[in-house]
């Protein structure tokens, strides 16, 4: 084998353009002939080095571990990943290459010599893939009129989204490195760059409406959605940069606690299986309240285009305290919806009568009020959960107050009585869940604080912390248990904001350019919508695992190439899937796919 300079150049630049090609001698009835191997690129490696460089290549074709004379780690480098192009490039070169799942072909190997290499992860990516499949990306792709690179590129951005989160460098790095992802779509990403990834990605945000549009239908085919009832709700994200140059990114209320970073609010509606039904993204310090016009506006504007509608009958919109203003519901009652939402208060009457438990801690009292109904709820877990809260900021508040009581007879501590006071204001303004039950005397002698006592009472704080909400809605016709059931839906949309967040690398953001920042909240929203198919899959098989643990479930099923050195000198080169464990296979058989997601594949030379 030799290395080839090729030179070309456009007639109408006085440019040359320089690549070099992989060249080896075979015989044929007419002679000798050359036959290019595979083009290198612009081979960056002086022309000295070329001949080193081809030597070692065929080493490694025929199975040659280490090199015979010494050679830099530079060439070493270029050989192997060389060496891994042609041997992909001769296995979807050669159909014959595919073994039979019964073929049988019995060599002499020197076992001493076997090697593996080129492990690509592929469990994880081959879950995501099929659950695209099954969503019908690859038919929208083809409508949207994307070529086949422009489909394979938005396959990775979304699957690795879902698998591996991260910037784009950090997925190119992922794509050329450790997945397989590639091999399953029938494609090589070890060219792709990040600014092919960046122009994938605004393409994607460009077709943003017809996606969600499409994706909306699919999945109520998929799951025979009922569209009555959606979830409404948002979260906010910030920014790793200052994001200048994004007029959306303003300080706010961070949900993060990162208030010291520009914010960019992302609001999304959800149907009750915890789809993404749409999505809209907002100023970092937009009220909840106040961003629901835009989005009921939103969702009225799509739906209208689709037959049937996404919102048939008289749906109903589940919505937390937060958003649920008495503005706010009167403009769902304007729009046609009907609504059900937590209560900023209590009703100011109180009627009376029994709880009745309708689920194991959970009672509730029904009480209609004008043309509503409410719901008081006590839930134990709720109790325990916020007596663990209050007894947590109790018990701090108290170490607090006994350290400057201490103090006051240690040299060199706080004794001055202002400053005593002020300091006991700040510690009311930090713990101020419980200040209100606590009562602080401070003596004073001289200018001096001489003594501090204090008391607790639970009863004077500002609420009862005994488990209890109201929900309201203006739904008459449902009872009880389902009033609280559509209620409890909203832990989808929880659940959902903590996947996109915490699995699907939604936080921080590192991009500054507009359509950078929205394509990336988009992509971690399409990657969403396979992560909730495969967990439905799962759920209806009763695996009820987190897409972490099904992703780490999933990580140790590889692609591996093994290398056996034959008898007769030649060397085997085959292609293969480890033997997936019985977790894994579970997680295969729940989602309705195989366990075997590359065939094994041969290479003689």
């Amino acid at each position: 084998m030799y290395i080839r300079e090729i030179q070309k150049k456009n007639p109408n630049s006085p440019k040359v353009f320089i690549s070099h090609r992989l060249i080896e001698s075979v015989r044929t009835p007419r002679g000798p002939r050359q036959k290019a191997v595979i083009n290198l690129g612009q081979l960056d490696l002086p022309k000295e080095n070329w001949k080193e460089l081809a030597n070692r290549i065929e080493d490694l074709l025929r199975g040659y571990k280490s090199s015979t004379v010494p050679i830099s780690a530079r060439i070493e480098t270029l050989a192997r990943h060389y060496t891994k192009q042609i041997l992909r490039k001769q296995r979807s070169e050669k159909k014959e290459a595919h073994v039979l799942e019964n073929e049988q072909d019995f060599r002499n190997v020197d076992i001493n010599a076997v090697s593996s290499s080129d492990g690509k992860s592929i469990g994880s990516e081959h879950a995501g893939l099929e659950a695209m499949k099954a969503l019908g990306f690859f038919d929208l792709f083809r409508q949207l009129g994307f070529t086949d690179d422009e489909s394979n590129l938005a396959t990775l951005q979304i699957v690795g989204r879902l698998v591996h989160p991260g910037s784009e460098r950090e997925l190119r790095r992922y794509a050329k490195e450790q997945s397989a992802l590639d091999e399953l779509l029938g494609t090589d990403f070890s060219s792709i760059g990040h600014n092919m990834l960046y122009h994938n990605s605004d393409l994607l945000f460009k077709h943003k409406e017809t996606i969600e549009r499409f994706l909306r239908m699919r999945s109520r085919e998929l799951f025979s959605l009922g569209e009555t009832i959606v979830l409404y709700d948002l979260t906010n994200t910030y920014f790793s940069g200052s994001a200048a140059g994004y007029k959306k990114a303003k300080r706010g209320r961070s949900k993060q606690k990162r208030s010291d970073r520009p914010l960019v609010t992302l609001g999304v509606v959800l149907d009750e299986r915890g789809f993404i039904k749409c999505s809209r993204i907002f100023d970092g310090n937009a009220g909840e309240p106040l961003t629901l016009v835009d989005m009921i506006n939103d969702i009225h504007s799509q739906v209208s285009r689709e037959t049937p509608p996404l919102l048939v009958a008289k749906p109903t919109i589940v919505m937390d305290a937060g958003i649920a203003s008495e503005d706010n519901l009167n403009l769902v009652r304007e729009n046609g919806f009907s609504y059900i939402v937590v209560s900023r208060s209590k009703p100011e009457h109180m009627e009376d009568g029994s709880f009745e438990q309708i689920k194991e801690g959970i009672k509730v009292k029904e009480m209609h009020i004008g043309n509503e109904t409410f719901l008081h709820c006590i839930s134990d877990g709720k109790m325990k959960k916020e007596q663990a809260i209050v007894n947590k900021a109790r018990d701090a508040l108290e170490q607090e107050i006994e350290y400057l009581s201490e103090g006051l007879n240690i040299k060199r501590r706080l004794k001055s009585y202002p400053k005593v006071l002020e300091r006991i204001g700040r510690l009311r303004q930090r713990y101020s869940r419980v200040s209100k039950g606590f009562s602080i005397d401070v003596k004073e002698h001289k200018g001096k604080a001489v003594k501090i006592t204090w008391h607790f009472n639970q009863s004077q704080l500002g609420k009862p912390y005994d488990g209890s909400y109201f929900i309201r809605t203006d739904r008459m016709d449902l009872s009880k248990n389902e009033i609280w059931s559509l209620y409890i839906m909203l832990t989808l949309v929880e659940d959902a904001f903590r996947c996109l967040k915490g699995e699907l690398g939604l936080r921080p953001n590192h991009h500054r350019k507009a359509d950078r920042i929205e394509g990336h909240l988009f992509i971690s929203i399409l990657a969403y919508h396979l992560l909730n198919y495969i967990r439905q899959n799962l759920r209806k098989a009763g695996i009820n695992h987190r897409w972490t643990t099904v992703r780490t479930l999933l990580q140790t099923h590889m692609a591996l190439s093994t290398h056996l050195p034959t008898a007769d000198g030649k060397m085997v080169h085959l292609r293969y899937c480890s033997i997936p464990t019985p977790r894994q296979v579970e997680v295969y058989s729940a989602m309705g796919i195989t366990s075997v997601p590359l065939k094994r594949t041969k290479v003689e030379i």
